[in-house]
């Protein structure tokens, strides 16, 4: 096992990704964030559709005069994600278990078993965050987790937990993200008024799929 610079620049850049993912599924956007935002560059893979077309909605979105960005951003996340002023029908609900069960209600198997896969990491959900433990943001701040612990064993040299965290990665994604993400993504770009969250969308849907190859070459070369 070799750490090179390339590969820990790759788990570091993954980390980061995933982290902004979740802040966006977290919460509404606020000044700071959205300052934040307009001064990024996003990521746009050639090789995947959805990435590159979701670049181009936040960024032509976030360059576009808005005479109240913030308030346009929260109404639209209110009533996309938590159903806000909707009766029935469109509304994209961040939970695995909505998207996995038959009865499409939170706190069900998928829930669990989420909670299994953060336990065996030695986590439990902050009690700051009052949402049931399957939301979106919770899954990819897991993600986000198992990146850093993978790119601390690499850098000390730690073949076994290097292993572990690889394989904790492709098993959440493959189990959980990948299972119920990419459905609730095409929702959101369907029910979302603004391109930021049509974008959004588009930019979690590709990203978990090229990051499902990512992962499979970085265990080919760490692992295997």
């Amino acid at each position: 096992m070799e750490s090179t610079p390339e590969t820990v620049a790759l788990l570091e850049n993954r980390e980061n990704l995933y982290r902004l993912l979740t802040r966006l599924y977290r919460a509404e956007v606020d000044p700071a964030f959205l300052d934040g935002l307009a001064a990024m560059s996003f990521p746009a893979a050639d090789n995947d559709d959805d990435m590159a077309a979701g670049a181009r909605l936040l960024e032509g979105w976030l360059r576009r005069p808005q005479t109240d960005p913030v308030t346009t951003l929260a109404v639209d996340y209110a009533r996309v994600f938590l159903g806000a002023g909707i009766a029935s029908g469109a509304v994209a609900y961040p939970y695995e278990s909505v998207y996995t069960s038959p009865e499409r209600l939170i706190m069900q198997d998928a829930r669990d078993k989420v909670v299994a896969a953060y336990r065996t990491s030695g986590l439990d959900k902050s009690d700051a965050f009052t949402v049931p433990e399957d939301h979106i943001a919770l899954e990819l701040e897991f993600m986000a987790h198992l990146c850093a612990e993978t790119r601390h064993a690499l850098a000390a040299a730690e073949p076994e937990g290097v292993a572990f965290g690889l394989t904790q990665q492709a098993e959440f994604l493959t189990r959980h993200l990948a299972n119920w993400v990419p459905a609730f993504c095409a929702d959101v770009a369907v029910y979302a008024d603004t391109d930021f969250y049509k974008g959004v969308a588009k930019l979690t849907a590709g990203y978990l799929r090229m990051d499902e190859a990512i992962l499979a070459d970085l265990r080919a070369e760490l692992v295997d």
